[in-house]
């Protein structure tokens, strides 16, 4: 026992540490939630009323974009939401819609007010800067085409754009956002579920 309690102080004593492996995705959630918000955004001005209780099939052949899987599912989710019946094959179509990007992706812009980093002569590393005001803002910019045929006549075709925002500003050290489309998207996600949890039975 007396052995235990000198071991037990020894061990309180010693210096210790735990480490855990840090790991990264090859590309950042934000981007991609900026992506797919974009598509969302696009997709929710489109409307056929063509569609409604027609069977179509949509062709995705001409798709080429970041992130096509999400985009293929959103497109046949949103004809669907319009009254469309999908079918797998053309033969068994009223209406055939192609489907194609115009561009996915995102633009960045940082901008800073206050006194930019510094080389020091002789010296291995520079000054650091002192903003007084720094701005970031990233932006998900989509542009879909979708063309609607029948039997090789024109049926209808738009092209549609959306947009994504995120941006955010430090004043010295404060953080300010004044636009967070990210954020209000999963809030806005959370309150439906929340939601629909209560009117559950």
């Amino acid at each position: 026992m007396k052995h235990m309690t000198c071991l037990l102080l020894l061990s309180l004593l010693l210096p210790g540490c735990t480490s855990r492996q840090l790991s990264n995705t090859p590309r950042a959630a934000l981007e991609q939630l900026l992506l797919s918000g974009a598509v969302d955004k696009s997709l929710a001005k489109f409307t056929l009323p063509e569609a409604s209780g027609k069977k179509v099939f949509i062709s995705f052949t001409e798709l080429q974009a970041y992130d096509v899987n999400y985009i293929k599912v959103a497109v046949r989710a949103r004809f669907a939401q319009l009254g469309a019946e999908l079918v797998e094959a053309p033969d068994q179509a009223d209406l055939i819609a192609e489907v194609a990007s115009g561009g996915l992706g995102t633009e960045y812009k940082n901008s800073v007010v206050g006194i930019p980093s510094l080389p020091v002569p002789n010296a291995p590393i520079a000054l650091p800067e002192a903003p007084l005001l720094r701005t970031t803002e990233q932006t998900g910019i989509f542009k879909l085409l979708i063309f609607v045929h029948a039997d090789g006549r024109y049926v209808a075709s738009g092209h549609y754009y959306g947009k994504y925002d995120r941006d955010e500003r430090f004043i010295l050290w404060w953080r300010f956002q004044r636009q967070d489309d990210v954020r209000t998207g999963w809030e806005q996600a959370d309150a439906e579920a929340d939601l629909q949890a209560v009117r559950s039975p």
